[in-house]
């Protein structure tokens, strides 16, 4: 997925303030955090320095996508 692609995903659902993606991932600030994944994976088109990116995005989308409310907080 673009970045843009994930902008529109993420315009349309409820973020969640707070989010813990994985053991030792926490994520304080879900906006602050996708406004700066987008924006990284906006201006590279190195490989190695988007898999994490994408990796991190996917993640949080399917802990909202599932409502896993252990892993986040609204």
């Amino acid at each position: 997925m673009t970045a843009e692609e994930y902008k529109q995903i993420f315009d349309q659902i409820k973020l969640p303030k707070e989010a813990r993606l994985g053991p030792g991932v926490y994520v304080s600030d879900v906006e602050k955090f996708i406004q700066s994944h987008l924006a990284e994976l906006g201006s590279t088109n190195n490989r190695r320095q988007i898999e994490p990116l994408v990796m991190r995005l996917n993640r949080l989308l399917e802990l909202i996508r599932n409502n896993d409310l252990n892993e986040l907080k609204f």
